[in-house]
């Protein structure tokens, strides 16, 4: 409880020293559509290594949709809630490896799919370079540049057989299995968003917005994949079901698709490398935002909504008229 109070009273004091005293306070709630992207174990490009968009596989790339509420402490910065909705997926299948036994053939060659759906919760703070005013006309624009901290939940799944299946329950890289030294995995994860966007006053209370963000997760199982290919005799021990151990190895290894005969079988052997663990999945979301002001205390002195001042009519009186007329 003590370092739980020292810690609210340095948020006030932090939100104290931000706050500008003269600064009406401002709120917005907004919408944000665009696409996401995935960079993990599964799919990728032609090409391993390669940073950003160059590590895509582009026709991947899938609908993303949120809600925010954010505060504006002054023209400098700001604090959003964001809740989004995205969904990720990677196919191995779809990569044109260059020649046979290069790094991205060895992907092609594993054959492994997965798509999962992620819902999100994050806090982030905003930075603006340059001085903002929402609904000013004078502080209209601005870039900005943005951190924070959430929660993100995710599912992933593969089809087999035309039917979608949950990879986790089956444990395709042995997780929880004895012997095997893998960890079971949370569904349920922390994420850290980084990323730039832009921001223009369409109007007193309209904000247009433009952001770039890549969410920085803790784990690698977001598409299922991490470690190392386990045996078939241990799904057998593990599962009471057959059927079920079944599945389970046939989800694990899939390369039976690319090489029927099962030539090259050895390079999805047991304990041979089905992923990387050394590098964690992250995904992006690149989004347009429209924000509609809340409370909006500047409104008049925007310079959008500058209000016409009424003046009373001169009333003439009839007696003073005629005070000084003679008849």
């Amino acid at each position: 409880m003590r370092k739980l109070s020292y810690v609210c009273v340095v948020v006030v004091i932090l939100i104290s020293l931000v706050i500008h005293k003269g600064w009406a306070q401002q709120y917005d709630l907004g919408i944000e559509l665009g696409i996401s992207g995935f960079y993990g174990d599964l799919g990728g490009a032609n090409y391993i290594g390669r940073p950003l968009f160059f590590d895509l596989e582009k026709t991947l790339m899938k609908p993303a949709a949120g809600l925010h509420f954010r505060y504006y402490f002054n023209r400098r910065i700001s604090a959003r809630t964001t809740f989004s909705y995205t969904e990720v997926a990677g196919d191995d299948k779809l990569i044109q490896p260059r020649q046979e036994f290069s790094p991205e053939w060895f992907r092609w060659y594993r054959n492994l799919n997965f798509q999962s759906h992620i819902i999100e919760g994050t806090f982030i703070l905003e930075a603006n370079l340059i001085f903002f005013e929402p609904g000013s006309k004078r502080y209209r624009f601005a870039p900005y540049v943005l951190g924070g901290l959430g929660l993100f939940h995710f599912n992933p799944q593969a089809f087999y057989w035309g039917d979608l299946i949950d990879l986790k329950p089956l444990r395709t890289e042995g997780q929880g299995f004895l012997g095997t030294g893998v960890q079971e995995y949370s569904l349920l994860q922390p994420v850290i968003p980084l990323g730039i966007g832009l921001r223009y006053n369409i109007s007193g209370s309209i904000i247009f917005g433009l952001e770039y963000r890549t969410n920085f997760t803790f784990t690698d199982y977001v598409d299922d994949v991490s470690g190392h290919y386990v045996a078939q005799e241990d799904f057998n021990k593990f599962f009471t079901d057959p059927s079920t151990a079944a599945l389970a190895y046939d989800l694990s290894v899939q390369s039976e698709g690319m090489d029927p005969d099962g030539t090259l079988a050895y390079i999805t052997g047991p304990n041979q490398q089905r992923g990387d663990a050394k590098d964690k999945d992250h995904y992006f979301l690149m989004q347009v935002s429209f924000s509609y002001l809340l409370f909006n205390d500047n409104a008049a002195a925007s310079g959008f909504n500058k209000r016409r001042m009424i003046y009373p009519r001169k009333v003439w009186r009839t007696d003073q008229m005629f005070k000084n007329k003679k008849f």
